[in-house]
């Protein structure tokens, strides 16, 4: 007998409570009438959670902005694994929001959850939604998620479990203080793959549902996080501390209305995508950059740069392609020549990176940093401007 008794609670579960996880998917779900079940390894976090019954997100543009309070939940320590489970037995729909390096952290309650759901016979589908920063998270966590179930609970996660790709774009800084205050930019873009749900699609008004999860995620990935990182490591080098004032500099401005072009020309070209749609796409990043009141850290979007220059990411990827199609990306190879050259000593990938540069020569070190063959024209290219750079 199956122990779910409601066909489709209005209800999710958010593992992952921090800035992004309440301001961005608690936000919209709340605002659309789902209850939230809030799951995270903040203990401090969850207790103010607890004792005061709500969080605000203040959402700001360029010219006005709005508070939503959200109440009505209830949240959890993920120590707490035997209520948190006996939550996952009611929920069609979990949705991670927990760095891409923390997966395998999550994945243990993932599947505890999903092999509860099998012991119990529980029949109404579940669909997992890994928001993360990253391609296929949802596959990532899944394949993580069933090599720790059995193979009668794998059976039974192929029939009633989905894990659908999804990409999430809001940015929601690290609150300042007060951690149930968060400020958000009044801007969603939430896209799932439609045909990976497992039963119906749940009805979330802001999360768009499309066929082509790759091209979206494509398109997003390289215009916007692409150029973020452009205008991060621009801004590193002119002594900014914020987004708004990197944007606000004309001479980060050139190098990112370049970048965006050379991106647009990219992403056009190899997803069959029109030019200068893909190109306004891009040129979002001003007025979305601009608001001063969201404060976002040019520290944040620099982190990780040996991440942020590997083979599939923002920067290398492109310009791969870019090469490959006889496309200019001289922007590109100077913002992977400004990554090169950013330095953060509480960063730790930024201090392998300078290492490994120091120890060995740009030439020996780029194939490794950069994914690719010692005679790739780019790894050439990326070291001239690495050497040239003053």
């Amino acid at each position: 007998m199956a122990a779910e008794t409601d066909p489709a609670p209005r209800r999710v579960m958010i593992i992952g409570a921090g800035a992004t996880g309440r301001g961005h998917l608690g936000q919209l779900a709340h605002e659309a009438g789902w209850e939230l079940v809030l799951v995270d390894h903040n203990r401090e976090l969850i207790e103010a959670l607890r004792r005061v019954g709500l969080y605000t997100v203040r959402l700001c543009r360029a010219d006005s902005a709005r508070t939503v309070t959200v109440d009505g939940y209830r949240a959890y320590h993920t120590d707490q694994v035997e209520a948190v489970v006996r939550e996952g037995l009611t929920v069609p729909l979990i949705l991670t929001s927990v760095f891409s390096q923390n997966l395998p952290h999550i994945a243990p309650l993932v599947a505890r959850i999903i092999a509860a759901r099998a012991a119990a016979g529980v029949v109404t589908p579940l669909n997992v939604i890994c928001c993360e920063n990253m391609q296929d998270s949802s596959t990532v966590l899944r394949d993580l998620v069933l090599a720790l179930l059995e193979p009668h609970q794998r059976a039974y996660a192929a029939e009633r479990v989905g894990f659908p790709n999804c990409m999430v774009s809001r940015v929601v800084p690290l609150p300042e203080g007060n951690p149930l205050a968060l400020v958000a930019e009044d801007y969603n873009e939430w896209t799932v793959d439609a045909g990976a749900f497992v039963g119906p699609a749940p009805e979330l008004p802001a999360m768009e549902l499309v066929p082509d999860q790759e091209t979206r995620l494509a398109r997003k990935f390289f215009m916007h996080n692409g150029a973020h990182a452009v205008c991060g490591y621009w801004g590193f080098h002119r002594g900014h501390t914020y987004i708004h004032q990197a944007i606000a500099d004309p001479v980060v401005s050139a190098h990112v209305l370049g970048a965006i072009e050379e991106l647009a020309q990219v992403v056009a070209r190899r997803y069959g995508l029109d030019l200068g749609a893909v190109r306004a796409y891009g040129l979002e990043l001003g007025a979305r950059g601009a608001v001063a009141e969201i404060r976002d850290l040019v520290s944040r979007v620099v982190r990780d740069p040996l991440r942020k220059l590997s083979r599939q990411e923002r920067l290398t990827a492109p310009a791969v392609w870019a090469v490959e199609y006889g496309l200019p990306c001289d922007e590109l190879v100077l913002a992977m020549a400004a990554a090169l050259h950013y330095s953060a000593p509480d960063d730790r990938q930024s201090v392998e990176m300078r290492e490994q540069l120091a120890a060995t020569g740009a030439d020996a070190a780029l194939p490794a940093i950069l994914g690719l063959p010692p005679d790739h024209p780019l790894v050439a290219r990326v070291a001239a401007a690495y050497e040239a750079w003053s």
